[in-house]
């Protein structure tokens, strides 16, 4: 009987632990939903929309700009040049804001094989017969426009005479007439110009003045 009474009483003890958990174990922490309320909210306008903060941003990168392309230069020598040409030609490039080193050449020259037409009476009448050649398909010619040769129709000017006889054989094949080849001298002393930091477009322009000085030509050379 003793037992029993013992028994009823764990039972109630029990029960009374369970049905009161809320009461004797600490509460669990609980998440509260935030509560719209309805008379709280706001339709914006624009205005309204326009005067908010705005969040700043960085400004775009700024493009570096491509520097221009830089002009290439290069050493020419210009020649060969008499006693009697070299001053127009150092006033033609005095003209064009050039100087130049002055390199006298060797007395013994090698012979040069010109390909011309004897000149005409006047440059109208040289001007005109140019306009011809071109129409046989003659594209590289000039008129001398200096000395004795003044009018004449150049073709050529060869150190080779085998090149200047081959030209000339094909200028007869088209149909050329009145051109011939002869040797030319440029007479006891010989000069040449040495130019430096020649661009591009100086070396267009003194290629120009080839009709000016028939015998002078343009090459590249060293910088030392």
């Amino acid at each position: 009987m003793r037992h029993f009474f013992w028994l009823l009483a764990l039972i109630n003890i029990g029960l009374l632990a369970y049905f009161n958990l809320d009461y004797i174990l600490p509460n669990k922490p609980q998440l509260k939903l935030a509560e719209i309320d309805p008379d709280k909210i706001q339709v914006l306008s624009q205005k309204a929309i326009d005067a908010l903060p705005k969040k700043e941003t960085a400004p775009p990168p700024t493009a570096t700009p491509t520097p221009p392309p830089e002009q290439t230069s290069a050493c020419f020598e210009w020649g060969i040049f008499t006693d009697t040409n070299l001053a127009n030609a150092q006033k033609a490039l005095a003209k064009r804001g050039l100087t130049a080193t002055l390199k006298e050449q060797s007395p013994v020259q090698p012979k040069r094989f010109w390909v011309y037409r004897p000149p005409l009476k006047t440059m109208v009448e040289a001007q005109k017969k140019a306009a011809e050649l071109k129409a046989f398909g003659v594209e590289d010619l000039f008129i001398v426009q200096e000395g004795k040769w003044k009018n004449a129709i150049s073709f050529g000017n060869f150190e080779d005479e085998q090149l200047a006889t081959k030209l000339l054989q094909e200028l007869q094949a088209k149909g050329v007439k009145n051109v011939e080849k002869n040797s030319r001298t440029q007479g006891d002393a010989h000069y040449s110009l040495l130019l430096s930091n020649l661009t591009e477009e100086n070396s267009a322009e003194l290629k120009k003045l080839k009709p000016n000085f028939p015998a002078a030509d343009l090459k590249q050379t060293s910088c030392n």
